[in-house]
């Protein structure tokens, strides 16, 4: 019998959990790979020792001069422009934070502004490293390595400034400010003056980013023309409901529900808005459209990232962390899947052999094996799906949030996004948030798990309660934390009863496969397309060897060449997470409990797996 995989785009977008990192432009620090690497260890007696072997002392006490780095690092990252400040911190003044003058921040990539910032990276990486050799606690210590492995990545940014994509499909200006201000938070006159303020900098805003298309043009690096398609498709999208528009409608409806404004003030709000979606929003897409239309069929490749100057460099050194959080060469990783996909069929196949009725029947019902769970309201799943799942996790106490659905129009903006989570700022944490794209109804179990509880709002409101130090409460670490949604959402599974099927187990297992192998499909598509530079007709070669149809291969290729490592955070870093809960079963043996390990992950917060590594050694240490 030939095993049946769907595939399915489970594409699920964290629009919302914005990356705060200090190092977001890590340009230059040549230098930083040059130190000593402190790895920990652990000797047979359980003492820590760095990578020469020597014991480690922790200072009893913390370290002031650190500790006031690292709000130097927080106020600086919450100020940087006014949508940071918005989104982290609810009452900047709880920390000593004036709010900045209203802006988006600088989007120039012209060459003196982008060494100016590369010399404010190095100066900070420099004060960072001086810490190396410096008394620290433990929870310091282990602080100050996640931020070296930041900054090991983040350097990598800016090699060649011409591989940045300001516009790019899916993590481009375009396609994020929009859910930007869908989401942004209307609480009193101060905010509504703010947004309008902020919508009204978007065509500057815009226009300064796109000076950059032009030098990139110049430069023979700019997109290809799938991509530019893409990306003018997106525009229009934007601008064809002038009088309509979403933005509006979003606006008046949020207005209307205020009843601390007067209906004067209702009215001169929502003039205000319309005029800046006029004047600023809807010209800065046409802006966007003008100049990519322009500049189409100026792009010297219409392949991966790897065809350009450095780009294989840049992809490994940084696509590739950074997406995934793993420190394996993307080599390693490409063997790791090619692998991963004959062991994941074989499985398939094995269960086709032994368990012939569940298999069967996972293929008669597949189209309907969620309908119970899809018809439900999504606050009820969510609860119910926890309900089920909180023995293999650490207590908390009630998370409060509500769950939204997007607008029409969004929905169509933000089509690969079946749902995203959006975390609440500091000092505001009731206020958690998912949305859900309406037009993709099924599948609501693995979406909301992976979204809500136990994925992402669990482990953002846990770590959250674990009371961290405030710079590291608003760091993300996209292969963790997507690692972690995928982990726990696939785990849940296993506690769904699909209608009280009695092969709900099979059917549970039979659903991680599939899911994976369509991970797996797009993950190995973006490393073959922008490190070994497949073409298009080696991805539709891959394809009909996998068993798939090559008639997807056009648009995955054009969305892996657009936004190169865009699904590593899916495959790659979930394979991250697996390989940790293995690592410390197999150490463990019967002392290894689920809750325990989970806990321990997710006390670490967000960081880099070579981070998360010495945590999980710790656990295994105090429990073998």
């Amino acid at each position: 019998m030939t095993a049946a995989f769907l595939i399915m785009m489970l594409l699920l977008s964290l629009t919302g959990c914005t990356d705060t990192s200090r190092y977001k432009l890590g340009r230059g620090l040549y230098w930083l790979n040059n130190r000593q690497k402190a790895a920990v260890y652990y000797d047979p007696n359980g003492i820590d020792l760095n990578s020469a072997g020597d014991p480690i002392e922790y200072a009893s006490e913390e370290n002031a001069e650190f500790e006031a780095y690292l709000d130097e690092c927080f106020k600086d990252v919450v100020t940087s422009d006014s949508l940071a400040y918005h989104n982290n911190v609810y009452d900047g003044s709880v920390y000593g934070i004036t709010p900045p003058e209203a802006t988006l921040g600088d989007s120039s990539y012209a060459e003196a502004d982008v060494e100016k910032e590369k010399e404010e990276y190095e100066e900070s990486c420099k004060r960072l490293l001086s810490f190396e050799n410096k008394p620290l606690t433990k929870e310091e210590r282990f602080i100050y390595e996640c931020m070296v492995k930041e900054a090991e990545v983040g350097r990598h940014l800016f090699d060649n400034i011409y591989l940045l994509e300001p516009f790019s499909p899916m993590r481009g200006i375009q396609a994020d400010m929009p859910s930007s201000f869908i989401n942004f938070r209307l609480e009193n006159k101060s905010d509504i003056e703010l947004y309008i303020e902020l919508l009204n900098q978007w065509k500057d805003y815009f226009d300064v980013a796109l000076e950059f298309e032009y030098v990139k043009s110049d430069a023979g690096y700019f997109m290809s023309d799938k991509v530019a398609d893409v990306v003018i498709e997106q525009c229009d999208e934007f601008i064809q409901e002038k009088e309509n528009h979403f933005l509006i409608q979003t606006f008046d409806e949020t207005i209307d529900g205020f009843d601390f404004l007067t209906e004067e003030e209702k009215q001169s709000y929502k003039e205000q808005n319309r005029d800046a979606i006029f004047n600023s929003a809807i010209p800065a897409f046409e802006d966007v459209k003008k100049t990519i239309s322009e500049l189409k069929g100026t792009g010297k490749n219409e392949n991966g990232i790897c065809y350009f100057k450095g780009g294989k460099e840049h992809y490994e050194s940084y696509c590739f962390p950074k997406y995934t959080g793993s420190s394996k060469s993307v080599g390693e990783e490409i063997t790791i899947m090619d692998n991963r996909e004959i062991d994941e069929v074989m499985d398939i196949q094995i269960m086709a052999e032994l368990s012939r009725d569940a298999v069967m029947y996972y293929s008669d019902n597949y189209s309907n094996l969620y309908d119970e769970y899809d018809k439900m309201d999504p606050t009820e799943l969510i609860d119910g799906i926890y309900e089920k799942c909180k023995g293999d996790y650490p207590e908390i106490e009630s998370i409060p949030y509500s769950v939204h659905y997007m607008s029409k129009p969004l929905e169509k903006i933000e089509d690969t996004t079946l749902a995203y989570y959006m975390a609440p700022p500091l000092g505001d944490l009731e206020n958690n948030l998912i949305y859900i794209n309406g037009a993709h109804p099924s599948g609501m179990w693995l979406t909301l798990a992976h979204e809500g509880i136990p994925g992402h709002m669990f482990q953002n409101a846990y770590y959250l309660s674990t009371d961290p130090e405030p710079y590291r409460a608003i760091l993300t670490n996209l292969g963790y934390m997507e690692g972690w949604a995928v982990y726990s959402s696939y785990s849940s599974l296993y506690k769904c009863d699909f209608g009280g099927s009695e092969y709900a187990q099979d059917v549970a297992k039979l659903s991680i496969l599939n899911t994976d192998l369509a991970y797996l499909t797009y993950g190995r598509i973006d490393l073959g397309v922008n490190y070994e530079g497949w073409t298009l007709e080696d991805v539709e070669n891959y394809l009909v060897k996998s068993g798939r149809s090559k008639d997807m291969a056009e648009d995955l290729m054009t969305i892996v060449v657009g936004d190169p490592g865009v699904y590593l955070s899916y495959s790659v870093a979930y394979y991250e997470m697996e390989e940790m809960r293995k690592y410390a079963e197999t150490e463990l043996g019967d002392k290894f409990v689920t809750q325990e390990f989970n806990k321990t992950v997710l006390d670490a917060g967000p960081c880099y797996y070579i981070n998360l590594k010495k945590k999980i050694d710790e656990y295994i240490r105090d429990n073998k």
